[in-house]
């Protein structure tokens, strides 16, 4: 009875977006539970569907004998035709014009393609629930990030110009001048090569200190005077009268 009850659990979880599977207890088989609940999706999309096609096939044939006698008594014709053309365009007319239909081909679709999926060992979860997890998860670091960005700007105040200073009053030994930066260098990383007009030097561990009650970015930087092969580099101009 309870490896029945964790295999219906494991069913019910494998709806949820595969990228919280991890967060699920490993006691639920939830692969083979999505492979189930693939299938079980298909059999519901079947419930929904014959049921509602054959209701909506007979309105419809009946719209088509109803305008065909209409016709009949004033024409004295009986159009046999218009009958047939409802009929045969019930299975469309249901599939994309009635929410039933939409909901059919869905629970089809989808429980079709998770079942194979999973029996071919890539399961996933419900397609409706993956997007609405991924627009609220993005809306929700978008945000997130954005607020970490106004607080550090906030942080580092007005953007100003770079400043070169010694290793000493960097408080960084071993390098030969550091460059003291307003805002974070993208691509500025340890062991990027930097070309200047005054040669090659090596970047060292950038460091974050709080300068005058302003959060600063030191970049620490040592000629590069050895063979090491340059794999990244950038490019910067030193500020004129500049020598070390």
């Amino acid at each position: 009875m309870m490896s029945a009850i964790r295999f219906v659990c494991a069913m019910a979880a494998s709806l949820l977006p595969s990228r919280h599977w991890n967060r699920i207890s490993p006691d639920l088989p939830i692969e083979r539970g999505a492979f189930a609940a693939g299938i079980a999706t298909m059999f519901a999309g079947a419930t929904v569907g014959i049921p509602g096609f054959l209701a909506h096939a007979h309105a419809e044939t009946s719209a088509g004998l109803d305008l065909a006698l209409a016709r009949m008594w004033k024409t004295e014709v009986y159009r046999g035709d218009l009958v047939m053309g409802h009929s045969g365009l019930a299975i469309f007319t249901f599939l994309l014009l009635t929410p039933a239909g939409w909901l059919t081909m869905y629970l089809l679709g989808t429980g079709t393609y998770r079942a194979i999926a999973a029996y071919f060992d890539d399961p996933f979860g419900d397609p409706m629930l993956t997007g609405i997890d991924y627009v609220v998860s993005h809306g929700w670091t978008r945000r997130a990030t954005r607020r970490a960005i106004d607080t550090r700007e906030t942080r580092e105040g007005p953007e100003v110009a770079d400043r070169v200073v010694s290793p000493t009053a960097a408080g960084i030994p071993g390098c030969d001048f550091a460059i003291v930066a307003s805002r974070r260098k993208e691509g500025w990383e340890r062991g990027v090569a930097v070309f200047t007009q005054g040669g090659c030097y090596r970047l060292g561990d950038p460091v974050e200190r709080t300068i005058n009650g302003r959060l600063r970015t030191l970049y620490p930087l040592t000629a590069h005077a050895d063979l090491e092969v340059v794999r990244k580099s950038v490019r910067y101009d030193l500020p004129p009268g500049f020598t070390r």
